[in-house]
């Protein structure tokens, strides 16, 4: 059965969030962040001003979040995986955020009083899915419902 993005979205909460490093120009920077998806289908990230994400996310905006399964097998390339390719912008929805966060996460009360940490909404332009073998295809975010 080939893989469905929209339930493997939906079904994790972690992924690798990959932006342009302006530490080291022309190299990715990735590192695990926790995700949420908004009532309306939006996938949004919490992070902080003095995130290295944050900074190189104001020089350039075009960012990855990789979700995949790789942590419940001991040959993660043969495990399922998603990239969304995306333009990143600070989400207009923080209020509303603040309490699925803080519903979806125990850790969430904490985090959730520290200065500076905001909501971020990926603006998904493209899909990257391998579902298995023979299941390697790219896909286009208007057919995806994450409702």
């Amino acid at each position: 059965m080939p893989l469905q993005p929209a339930d493997f979205i939906k079904h994790h909460q972690f992924g690798v969030l990959s932006t342009f490093s302006l530490s080291h120009p022309g190299y990715p920077f990735g590192s695990l962040v926790p995700y949420l998806l908004a009532e309306d289908g939006s996938i949004h990230i919490y992070i902080s001003a003095l995130a290295e994400h944050t900074k190189n996310i104001a020089a350039n905006n075009k960012v990855a979040l990789t979700i995949s399964n790789s942590d419940k097998s001991t040959n993660p390339a043969a495990e399922a995986r998603i990239t969304c390719l995306a333009d990143i912008t600070l989400s207009q929805q923080q209020e509303a955020l603040q309490k699925l966060y803080q519903m979806k996460f125990s850790h969430a009360e904490q985090v959730l009083q520290l200065p500076g940490f905001q909501f971020y909404q990926l603006n998904l332009t493209a899909i990257r899915l391998i579902g298995g073998f023979g299941d390697i295809r790219w896909l286009s975010p208007d057919k995806l419902d994450l409702t």
